[in-house]
């Protein structure tokens, strides 16, 4: 898996962001997350440390586009995906963290590259940007769920994952929507997604 692996200039759908949590330009990045470190959820953390160099590389699969240090990037809460279904990324939901795990469509072209389940693999959003260039890229920072077996991907009839140690900007227009993915107990992570669910 891997930043290529996601399409990034899919058809723009609308979104709807709400609960602006915070606010900064690009160029002051580094000393807002560590200014606001110690007052969020480790997995927030987690997106803080990793975004620079998770935007870097998004913007390198976008040709010509650049973005100055004067830029305002907005993080949000929740938005709601085209579909309705709302993907929430915050460190209180009625005195909660939630962090929703979610579907990205992903390149057809690049399919053969890594297993998918149907055109389809999953993630846990870290972080909600919107980057207030013309015109605005809206974004999820992600952390990776991969297979947990490449031989034998499905158990129960579910997909059989593990979140692994890969983060990524995706644009939001690629997330096909919000899924529910519970641990296998007793064991370390692993993970199915409920497909039975809904």
């Amino acid at each position: 898996m891997s930043q290529h692996s996601v399409n990034p200039a899919k058809t723009p759908r609308t979104c709807k962001f709400s609960a602006r949590l915070f606010e900064f330009s690009l160029q002051d990045a580094n000393t807002f997350f560590n200014e606001k470190k110690d007052s969020v959820d480790n997995k927030m953390q987690t997106g803080f440390a990793r975004f620079i160099s998770c935007l870097d590389s998004y913007l390198d699969l976008l040709d010509g586009f650049t973005i100055i240090g004067e830029t305002r990037i907005n993080i949000y809460g929740s938005v709601t995906l085209e579909n309705g279904a709302i993907m929430r990324v915050t460190n209180r939901y009625h005195n909660k963290v939630w962090f929703s795990d979610i579907a990205i469509s992903m390149d057809s072209e690049e399919s053969n590259d890594y297993i998918s389940d149907k055109g389809l693999c999953y993630g846990q959003a870290l972080l909600l940007a919107e980057v207030l260039t013309d015109p605005p890229l809206n974004l999820a920072l992600i952390q990776w769920y991969d297979f947990k077996s490449k031989r034998n991907p499905y158990l129960y009839g579910c997909p059989h994952l593990k979140l692994i140690e890969l983060y990524n900007f995706v644009a939001i227009e690629s997330i096909h929507g919000v899924v529910h993915i519970v641990p296998r107990f007793d064991k370390q992570n692993e993970y199915f997604v409920n497909k039975y669910i809904f």
